[in-house]
């Protein structure tokens, strides 16, 4: 089996999509040494898997990372070179696959289906009826669809009722076994080493509206001006669309001294960030499958979540799940935690046994399963 996989999505700065893209290729490769891959790469990430791939697996570095170039390579050289090589099987994982099919099958991820139902939410071009017209001739033309939950499955298919419902299949994410508890003296000597407070309520993601980051801050605000919280809230990660608001908002006086925005958190910190906290708060309207509070949760953190989309689906029954945007029930949800010791025990531990179902080895199996069936 020939297999290509078009890797130029990956950014400097991961997310999730990027932790997806990088967990696949290194679980694939420890799955399957027999079968043939092509890894179609930016040039500034040439060297991003030296040491993990076997000998099976190509690396070709194609193209500069500006969306410009990308989309040459995607939509010209990867037909192109799929005609030169007689690929079985392209996987375009991030949303857009190429429009000229060729002999190979193709296999398209889908993380979510936000552009859809909440373009709004996006920024002008990842909102804009052009993008999703080319994630909609994606969807229609790809021969199978792998989606991360459940939600984006019944979503994608509310969406293209055309599309064959067996066609798309659900791979789960996984966490990495680096996200685990730590010794508490550890714990507070990287918190103190990344300048944190001692104490905090931490969310993780990018700031953007769909987020919902406004909502946490806003109740975090009741709290601290009702005296029932003492925790610092720490807001982690990189600048998003749309977020001036929110900092506008951390920069007032009742919160000025009590709010940290960290920016982007390094790779080889988020470990240590996560178990710094005192609980996990992530208020999104909408995600297709939601790494950070199952990282939290692996890291042995209780977690607070809205309950909607794929987020209900993964952490029902061990997570305090709110209707997103509810503000007095997420105030309720933080105060108890914070003062409640039990339920705070009893959320610990069903959400590091909950964190422990999903591997990155089962959605490596998965995708190959679909590779298999494709060829």
């Amino acid at each position: 089996m020939k297999v290509a996989i078009d890797l130029t999505a990956l950014m400097p700065k991961t997310t999730g999509i990027d932790t997806y893209l990088v967990e696949m290729v290194r679980n694939l490769a420890k799955l399957d040494r027999k079968s043939r891959y092509t890894l179609f790469l930016n040039f500034a990430d040439r060297k991003r898997f030296d040491g993990v791939l076997g000998e099976n697996i190509a690396v070709r570095a194609c193209c500069p990372r500006p969306r410009p170039a990308r989309l040459l390579f995607q939509q010209g050289v990867l037909p192109l070179a799929s005609a030169i090589s007689g690929y079985d099987v392209i996987h375009s994982p991030s949303f857009l696959m190429p429009w000229w099919r060729g002999r190979a099958r193709h296999l398209l991820t889908v993380q979510d289906m936000t552009f859809f139902s909440m373009p709004n939410l996006h920024s002008s071009l990842r909102g804009g009826s052009i993008f999703r017209k080319m994630v909609g001739m994606s969807i229609e033309r790809a021969h199978m669809i792998n989606v991360p939950s459940e939600t984006t499955r019944r979503d994608l298919l509310h969406w293209f009722p055309n599309v064959a419902a067996e066609a798309v299949r659900i791979t789960p994410l996984g966490i990495n076994p680096r996200f685990c508890p730590a010794p508490p003296a550890e714990v507070a000597a990287n918190v103190k080493r990344l300048g944190l407070p001692p104490h905090y309520v931490l969310y993780l993601g990018t700031i953007e509206p769909r987020k919902n980051v406004d909502a946490l801050v806003e109740s975090y605000a009741q709290l601290v001006s009702a005296g029932t919280l003492d925790e610092h809230l720490v807001l982690a990660g990189a600048p998003g669309w749309n977020c001036e608001r929110i900092f506008q908002r951390v920069k007032a006086p009742d919160l000025r001294d009590r709010v940290h925005l960290t920016g982007y958190v390094a790779d080889q910190d988020l470990p240590w960030v996560y178990r710094g906290a005192s609980m996990f708060v992530y208020p999104s309207l909408y995600e297709g499958f939601g790494l950070p509070p199952l990282e939290a949760m692996a890291c042995g953190v209780p977690v607070i979540s809205s309950s909607a989309s794929s987020l209900e689906e993964n952490l029902r029954g061990a997570a305090e799940l709110i209707p997103p945007g509810d503000i007095a029930a997420l105030c309720r949800a933080m105060e108890r935690l914070a003062q409640d010791r039990d339920w705070r025990e009893t959320l610990i531990a069903l959400g590091v046994e909950r964190a422990a179902k999903f591997r990155w080895e089962e959605t490596a199996r998965r995708i190959l399963e679909c590779y298999r069936e494709l060829a």
